[in-house]
């Protein structure tokens, strides 16, 4: 599949966009033209988020959503289908990270929780989004973690629930290639926002290194890796899931658990 990124009204739904990895997105895409639609829990961070991109002159929307409510998820899809008829990308990128706890401790209404942030939502999503892209079809990204491919002491939910937007990732592709639908994942690592801060600051605290590069990534960095997955120059791309860890995973055991 091409993609066509001539077209000066490619739409792109980004999910998780108030702050972090999801701004720095949102942020890269409308810069490389994009008409962003940008979602998150808090309205008011990105009805704030709208105005600044517009501001600059870049088209933007902002419908908020709570992606663990799915009603909430049914709303948002209803209103950039009446808004814009279609959809170009689609990038999973909003994720929860529950607080660590062994997994005889984790209820079932937490684990649920996790789950349906994680997993559910970017399934469905993805479903209607590839209905939005119709014939010309489009690229999904789903944000995934370096969590999905070893374990960590505490983390049940949110390992398991990576571990699936992976195998989520490697079906759709598989499935909806033959309708000009590419699926791509990324694997963050450590990267520097508020979500990851505790996991990273239990690293510092027991002495275990980050990743052989010895650093947190940036939200621009990953913003960067996804602008590229979406573009014609990835347009042979699809079912990979790619880490951007700075050597995480060539190094990753159950340790980090610990």
């Amino acid at each position: 599949m091409v993609f066509d990124l001539g077209m000066p009204d490619r739409i792109a739904l980004i999910t998780g966009a108030s702050r972090g990895i999801g701004l720095a997105i949102a942020h890269r895409l409308s810069a490389d033209g994009y008409h962003v639609v940008v979602t998150a829990r808090s309205a008011d961070k990105i009805a704030d988020l709208a105005d600044q991109l517009k501001a600059a002159g870049r088209p933007a929307d902002a419908v908020a959503c709570d992606l663990g409510d799915r009603s909430s998820v049914d709303d948002l899809v209803a209103e950039v289908r009446a808004r814009h008829g279609r959809l170009d990308v689609l990038v999973n990128n909003a994720g929860a990270l529950p607080a660590a706890r062994v997994a005889e401790d984790v209820t079932r209404a937490e684990w649920d929780a996790v789950l349906e942030v994680n997993l559910s939502a970017p399934w469905f999503l993805a479903c209607r989004a590839k209905e939005l892209m119709g014939d010309r079809g489009g690229v999904i990204v789903n944000v995934a973690s370096t969590a999905a491919f070893y374990p960590s002491r505490g983390l049940v939910a949110y390992n398991v629930s990576k571990a699936g937007v992976v195998m989520l990732t490697k079906v759709l592709a598989l499935e909806w290639a033959r309708h000009r639908v590419r699926v791509v994942g990324i694997a963050p690592g450590k990267i520097d926002t508020d979500l990851l801060a505790p996991v990273v600051a239990h690293a510092e605290k027991k002495g275990v290194a980050l990743n052989p590069q010895r650093r947190v990534g940036t939200g621009e960095e990953v913003a960067g890796l996804v602008s590229y997955v979406v573009s014609d120059a990835a347009a042979f791309v699809t079912g990979s899931v790619i880490p951007i860890d700075g050597g995480e995973l060539l190094v990753a055991t159950s340790e980090h658990g610990k």
